[in-house]
């Protein structure tokens, strides 16, 4: 089959291009640690960059984009690239306005919010606002973008925010005075000179594939009203783990302190980067180049090929996040001491943020899959399945979260996040073989159990090395040591069991 070739080699084009923006991450991660630790300005940070980072999330990874993905393929098909260059320019248009007034309502809240009662997190959350209106327009055009098969610039956009809060820190530690506070200010303003860049470069890349938007109102367009249709549901169905993330760093600020300081949220925000590097370079990767392919063969009505690719993109899912979510439980020490301990940041903030990793890397085959399964059903046309399941999810995270958090702090909040995504992506696959009743794990099943003997035999070797290492005084000569034997005890594995993603993953795929 030509299709997963196709889709695999603009996965790992896409995962290439998100590694080196998510290395340029740990490096930002890096330098938050040695300046703040886990301290109350970090935390602000945190609470105030994921309002604008969610509403990248839901139109970027999310909600609008996969909404426009199937519209805009069958547009494409049916209408011709004059009209459907109209229909973006239309959605791009009202997209932008919705946006700005977003933003001045939240602004005019946030100034009467602040005016009874100040705090860091909301003077933060004012100066990142503008942020959501050029990163949701500029992750719109990205999806465009992707329609059209053009992935890098998409996968690139991320490393130029990565590069300007690395800047930022740098230059605002040798040229500003005034300590912490106006250093976050640097931060802030940093994330808002990468926007524009971002959008700009987005905007320069539609006209280099020569599919620059016509931009205007055409309100009665039906394809346009079927992109918002299908948004709504769509909004919760994709965004159940961002929602989670946001209510634990929430309920984290409120109620987890250590000496007097609000350490919740900057604890799970260095955790939250250390397991979503795995998910962001092949997770987001797979789904990203998966779905036109799912779309494209429900405009054809090809049931079979639809199926195919799904099986294709599940299997090999599976195949990079079982490995991980086992080596990430058992590097999670060594690799928080290794990025993180130094400067501001000591043992105890180590300890923390370890085994709070631990207990999210529990739900990291789930974060894969989800992103998998939820998109088949929007190439579907069924946004409502998915928006049902994360309803649920949602509420039952926040009571998790509510219990645990007294008795885990930061780890209960992380447990809860891992246990809501497993029960949404078990539910979702029952109801998807109801549409399509050729999905089965079964068939699935095929590699599973082998890919499973292979994760659990890189395990036991963890297992031994950890055992053997522990005498080893150096954090991160015991990280390389567990990270290469435990990879080494994969491939192997995956080897003599003749993995079939195994192969897939390093043949050489050269047709786009």
């Amino acid at each position: 089959m030509e299709t997963p070739g196709r889709f695999l080699f603009s996965a790992w084009l896409i995962a290439g291009l998100t590694l080196i923006s998510r290395l340029l991450g740990l490096v930002r991660e890096s330098l938050f640690s040695y300046f703040f630790a886990t301290g109350e300005l970090l935390s602000a940070f945190r609470i105030a960059f994921q309002a604008p980072n969610l509403a990248r999330r839901l139109f970027g990874e999310g909600a609008l984009s996969s909404a426009m993905i199937p519209v805009l393929t069958e547009t494409l098909q049916t209408r011709g690239e004059e009209a459907s260059r109209r229909f973006v320019g239309s959605l791009l248009t009202l997209l932008a306005f919705v946006l700005a007034l977003a933003v001045v309502g939240v602004e005019l809240a946030l100034l009467v919010w602040r005016a009874i009662d100040d705090d860091q997190a909301l003077r933060l959350t004012a100066i990142l606002m503008p942020y959501m209106a050029l990163i949701c327009t500029a992750a719109v055009a990205s999806g465009v973008l992707n329609v059209r098969r053009h992935f890098a610039v998409p996968a690139a956009a991320p490393t130029i925010l990565n590069v300007a809060m690395i800047l930022a820190l740098l230059a605002g530690t040798a040229l500003a005075g005034g300590g912490d506070t106006v250093l976050m200010d640097w931060v802030c303003g940093s994330v808002l000179i990468a926007g524009v860049i971002q959008l700009a470069i987005t905007g320069l890349a539609l006209k280099g594939v020569s599919f620059f938007p016509k931009f205007g109102m055409a309100w009665r367009d039906p394809q346009l009203r079927r992109v918002f249709t299908l948004m709504g549901p769509m909004a919760l169905g994709l965004s159940a783990v961002q929602i989670n993330t946001l209510v634990d760093s929430i309920i984290a600020y409120l109620f987890i302190t250590e000496n007097g300081e609000r350490v919740g949220p900057a604890v799970l925000g260095y955790a939250q980067f250390l397991y979503q590097l795995p998910l962001g370079v092949a997770g987001i990767s797979l789904a990203t180049a998966l779905f036109p392919e799912l779309s494209t063969k429900v405009a054809q009505n090809d049931r079979e090929g639809f199926v195919q690719v799904f099986e294709r993109g599940m299997r090999m899912t599976l195949f990079i996040a079982l490995p991980s979510a086992v080596g990430l439980i058992f590097v999670a020490q060594p690799l928080v001491a290794s990025l993180y301990e130094r400067g501001e940041f000591d043992a105890s903030d180590t300890s923390r943020v370890a085994a709070t990793l631990v207990f999210y890397s529990l739900g990291i085959p789930a974060y894969f899959a989800q992103h998998i399964v939820v998109r088949a059903f929007y190439a579907l046309r069924d946004s409502r399945t998915p928006a049902r399941a994360a309803v649920a999810m949602v509420a039952l995270d926040l009571a998790l979260n509510l219990v645990l958090v007294f008795v885990m702090e930061e780890r209960g909040l992380a447990l809860a996040t891992a246990i809501c995504a497993t029960l949404q992506v078990a539910w979702l696959f029952t109801r998807l073989r109801r549409t399509m009743p050729q999905v089965t794990w079964l068939r699935l099943g095929s590699n599973l159990w082998r890919t499973l003997l292979a994760t659990g035999a890189m395990g036991v070797a963890l297992m031994v090395i950890s055992w053997l290492t522990a005498w080893i005084g150096s954090e991160p000569i015991r990280l390389l040591l567990l990270v290469g034997g435990g990879m080494v005890a994969y491939l192997v594995s995956a080897r003599l069991l003749k993995i079939e993603e195994l192969r897939e993953a390093f043949r050489r795929t050269t047709e786009p």
